[in-house]
């Protein structure tokens, strides 16, 4: 049995008077409901303010909900009362006493009422007679029946519908309708011309640009690989470790999926470059969650919160990021009621987490960081990030030089990572860029001169935080894994620099 039915079922049977289903898919909650109510054998009517109470006529009009209290004091046999998006009412004190004063009358006589509605409500005055749910989002089988629907398989032998379906998880089941009726014109259209069409790519277009939608969020593109990240050898080994985590095979090996990691260090050495890669890496989706957004919205910060985790989890196997983490979890400051319980929340999935969502994230000041996010268990690994050492200065500066058409070979780059001591990956960037503006000014090709132009005029961060810096080393000593693998032979600081720990 579905594991939502089946809770749905024990809930109405106990009976409880009020559940709230949280979910923007309508038609899909109300036909559970619907489901369960049968086989008990009990009758159910729906309500919304546009429409009424079914069968009521005036007893009940529209957009009143008062008289659908009334009808549901009166009613004496076990209904199901249906209540669609009730939550604009359920700010009225005198609804919600009703509510209280009505809850022992329904559990007498058995009946209960289902509230459905996309916003979850925070009322302390029904926090003990009202059971929320969330309801999950279609799975497989329900995606797989929606897709026999749009492409019926006698019409559509060859469809890759494994992939389809795949691709199509996530999405609302009134989403994943409209997103496989437009990838079928589409793919007409494309037959009609006689271009060549992928299903799978068009319906993920669909899904990425139906997931922007949600405001906490976001579908963010790779554009980076491992391979174009300089040093960090001892990071790029771990997650070649785990590059196929997520498979079957490691399922049947006894494998657990990897839960996540956590990146801090120095300003600009990579970390968010390395976040973004490791979805690349690992072939899979990569949603950037915006935690400072979570405040900016209509809903409570922790319910917003769980729907982009529910979001994640409809897509897994993916990655889950989260930038500068320690922006929003500043414990130093005391931090709000809001703050604690957001961090609640995340904590309690980051512990209790079933589905393959591998968390990343970074930070660049651990020391505001709430110690419970830093505990074993949390994460797989809190690797420390520093400055790049001389060889991963030479890797960083021709990786930059080749992304901008350039070829390394034509510059002696030993010799300029040994100018750009202290240089963090970004400064390094930067360099480049600014080299080749001299360059493109002058009207002439980029020479070594430029680069080491641009060098002289650079004052990097470390002459304005190394006491920050030092701070931070001191701190990640015994407490992290070094991102790189020789941090210990360091061409700068060497003396404060303590040994990675190994």
């Amino acid at each position: 049995m579905d594991p939502f039915i089946d809770e749905l079922s024990t809930l109405l049977a106990s009976p409880y008077a009020y559940l709230y289903v949280v979910t923007h898919d309508e038609a899909r909650a109300v036909a559970a409901v619907t489901e369960v109510a049968q086989a008990a054998q009990r009758p159910v009517r729906a309500w919304s303010w546009v429409s009424g109470l079914e069968g009521a006529g005036e007893a009940a009009p529209p957009g009143d909900l008062s008289a659908l209290l009334d009808a549901m004091e009166a009613e004496a046999s076990p209904v199901i009362f249906v209540l669609k998006d009730p939550h604009p009412w359920l700010a009225d004190p005198t609804i919600l006493r009703r509510l209280r004063e009505l809850e022992p009358l329904m559990t007498a006589f058995g009946k209960s009422a289902v509230m459905i509605s996309p916003i979850e409500p925070r009322l302390e005055e029904l926090s003990k007679d009202l059971t929320i749910l969330h309801m999950p989002l279609p799975g497989r089988d329900t995606l797989e029946r929606i897709s026999q629907v749009v492409f019926p398989p006698r019409r559509w032998p060859d469809l890759p519908r494994e992939g389809l379906v795949q691709s199509a998880l996530g999405l609302t089941s009134r989403q994943a309708l409209r997103a496989f009726h437009r990838v079928r014109q589409e793919w007409q259209r494309a037959a009609e011309a006689q271009l060549p069409f992928d299903p799978e790519a068009s319906l993920l277009a669909e899904k990425r640009r139906l997931v922007a939608q949600v405001d906490v969020i976001h579908f963010v593109e790779p554009d980076r690989s491992v391979e174009e990240v300089g040093g960090m050898e001892e990071l790029k080994g771990w997650l070649r470790e785990r590059q196929a985590a997520f498979s079957e095979r490691a399922r049947a090996f006894g494998l657990p999926a990897p839960k996540g990691l956590l990146l801090l260090g120095v300003q600009g050495c990579g970390k968010s470059l390395l976040a973004k890669a490791v979805a690349r890496h690992w072939s899979l989706p990569l949603l950037r969650l915006d935690i400072a957004s979570l405040f900016g919205g209509q809903r409570e910060p922790d319910g917003a919160l769980r729907t982009a985790i529910r979001t994640a989890e409809a897509l897994a196997p993916a990655v889950l990021w989260v930038d500068e983490i320690e922006k929003v979890f500043d414990m130093e400051s005391g931090g709000g009621a809001a703050e604690l319980r957001l961090l609640a929340s995340l904590l309690t999935w980051m512990q209790e987490k079933t589905a393959p969502v591998f968390f990343v994230a970074t930070a660049n000041d651990v020391s505001h960081l709430p110690p419970e996010l830093l505990r074993k268990g949390r994460f797989d690994e809190v690797f420390f990030v520093d400055l790049p050492d001389r060889r991963a200065r030479v890797q960083i500066l021709g990786i930059h030089l080749r992304l901008r058409g350039r070829d390394p070979q034509r510059f002696d780059l030993d010799a300029l990572a040994g100018m750009t001591r202290n240089f963090s990956g970004a400064e390094l960037e930067q360099v480049i860029i600014d080299a080749l503006y001299a360059a493109f000014s002058a009207g002439g090709e980029l020479e070594a001169h430029h680069i080491e132009r641009a060098i002289d005029d650079t004052i990097p961060l470390f002459r304005t935080y190394e006491d920050e810096i030092k701070a931070l080393r001191e701190w990640a000593q015994h407490r992290t894994r070094y991102a790189a693998r020789d941090s210990s032979v360091l061409d700068y600081f060497e003396t404060a620099r303590p040994a990675p720990r190994r």
